[in-house]
């Protein structure tokens, strides 16, 4: 039994512990170049829950939420080419989400497509471009997740 004892400890002390926390998400640091707008995009998510959306970008539609299952979704699309942003950090995207994490963000999938666990955030902006549209890919790196227990008033 004595033996055993450390061995317990051990593994109690290295078990992943959930801890809650919630979060305002911003999106940004998207390369546009001088012609170039964001017109829409759309983030799978694992690991987290939609508590609110703490506002709306003129001109914008937004959908958010989660399935009883740890994965969801984020999508916003500009109604016309005078809503889309041509800068690659609206001030419209930040703190604009309040959302909960149970874990540490994941920055990559991990094991094989439908058999692992994927990113946190995976998606694509669909940016409108001279050429017509293109699509540049989201991750970990263009979410700013800041802390808070609720949205911002005004």
């Amino acid at each position: 039994m004595k033996v055993l004892l450390p061995l317990a400890l051990l593994t109690v002390g290295a078990a992943p512990v959930d801890h809650p926390r919630s979060y305002l998400l911003s999106i940004g640091q998207i390369p546009l170049k001088d012609t170039e707008s964001i017109e829409a995009f759309a983030i799978e998510t694992w690991g987290l829950q939609f508590q609110s959306i703490c506002h709306i970008p003129s001109g914008w539609r937004i959908k958010a939420g989660s399935s009883a299952t740890p994965n969801g979704v984020i999508e916003g699309n500009g109604s016309q080419g005078a809503t889309w942003f041509n800068h690659g950090s609206p001030k419209e995207l930040r703190a604009f989400v309040l959302v909960t994490l149970y874990a540490p963000v994941q920055r990559v999938d991990i094991g094989s497509p439908g058999n692992g666990i994927p990113a946190t955030f995976k998606g694509t902006a669909t940016i409108s471009t001279d050429d017509g549209d293109l699509q540049r890919a989201l991750s970990y790196r263009n979410i700013t997740l800041t802390p808070a227990r609720h949205c911002p008033s005004g």
